[in-house]
């Protein structure tokens, strides 16, 4: 018992007893929440955006931003539509090619940010730019139709009565969790993000790890976008941004979560759902098309406060002296003495140590 407190603490997991709560109250409010055709609706229809979000939340963790996994999407949704529609690809060699051109858009936002020493957020967002222009180009501003059948069931089906895209995300959210959470790749991750310049003084290759966030960013948003395309049977001009700001705000709001001031897949996952939640709710109530907008903007910048409050906390706590060890300013003092400590920096730095 003496673990679970901690465990079930609102400081670890308030996001359950909220999403609990919106549950509770939109059950109340309207007789249509509460139901099998809903809460399949949202389950499927956030599995694109938990995707995203996991693939954000390496970079994140890293300590970067990718902007471009809106370009990413969308332009992996047209790809791949091209690549069987036009050219009569089989699907899966089509999401192969698709993946690995994507991928090519993490590398080249990795050596911006490494080797150009430009800002992730700039960095990223002029990819992003010129992706969204790559979009109009190969498609020639039209949708593409004529995807194949069999393609489509990769969204379509169901196993146990749950579409596959729910069994999607949760495959994703369990690799990516364990291998940030328990290989030495996911501790030196979270190492580069907690502060660069330290880790790579430490031995970790940060340059290498940037970029491979990149690219798995990029690679996880390009999965989503050719699901898109399976879930609509159309390559559409207008996949991407429209799941930019979700994904952000579920990458800081899960960094509250489960693990308070380090970004998490959990957290993400949780995230995602329980902002969809609350949107699905207030659709349903009644409200108008810009609330959905309103709601996770608010979100993101709630959910960036508070993960900033927690980061710093725990930077605060790990500086912390460990019990029965003098602060630095009495290291220096005998036990019992009255005196001034000697201005010798040699036991202060014993003692921070």
């Amino acid at each position: 018992m003496s673990r679970l407190g901690p465990m079930l603490s609102p400081r670890r997991i308030s996001g359950i007893y909220i999403f609990i709560a919106l549950i509770v109250f939109f059950s109340l409010a309207t007789d249509t929440f509460l139901t099998t055709t809903t809460l399949r609706t949202v389950a499927t229809e956030q599995a694109v955006t938990a995707i995203v979000a996991i693939g954000l939340t390496v970079a994140l963790a890293a300590g970067v931003f990718d902007l471009s996994i809106a370009g990413a999407m969308g332009l992996a949704n047209i790809v791949v539509a091209k690549l069987m529609a036009d050219s009569g690809l089989e699907p899966t060699l089509a999401i192969v090619i698709t993946l690995v051109l994507m991928s090519i858009i993490g590398l080249v936002n990795g050596l911006l940010v490494t080797k150009a020493r430009i800002d992730p957020f700039i960095a990223t967002l002029g990819t992003n730019s010129i992706l969204v222009a790559a979009i109009y180009v190969v498609s020639g501003n039209q949708n593409v139709l004529g995807i194949p059948a069999s393609f489509q069931n990769l969204a379509g089906n169901q196993l146990l009565g749950i579409p596959l895209p729910v069994f999607y995300v949760l495959v994703l959210a369990f690799a990516v969790w364990y291998v940030l959470a328990w290989t030495p790749i996911g501790r030196r991750l979270y190492a580069t993000g907690g502060g660069r310049e330290v880790a790579r003084l430490a031995g970790v290759r940060t340059d290498a790890y940037i970029i491979c966030a990149f690219v798995c960013s990029s690679v996880v948003a390009a999965a989503a976008g050719v699901l898109v395309v399976a879930t609509i049977g159309t390559g559409s001009t207008e996949v991407g941004p429209s799941y930019l700001l979700p994904a952000f705000a579920a990458g800081f709001l899960g960094a509250t979560q489960f693990r308070p001031g380090r970004f998490n897949v959990w957290g993400t996952v949780l995230a995602v759902y329980l902002l969809a939640t609350g949107v699905k709710g207030l659709v349903l109530m009644g409200a108008d098309t810009w609330v959905p907008d309103l709601f996770n903007g608010l979100a993101l910048i709630i959910a960036v406060g508070l993960s900033g409050i927690q980061r710093r906390a725990r930077v605060s706590k790990s500086e912390a002296p460990p019990v029965g060890v003098p602060p630095p300013a009495e290291a220096g003092r005998a036990p019992g003495a009255g005196g001034p400590a000697p201005s010798t920096a040699a036991p202060q730095q014993g003692a921070t140590a």
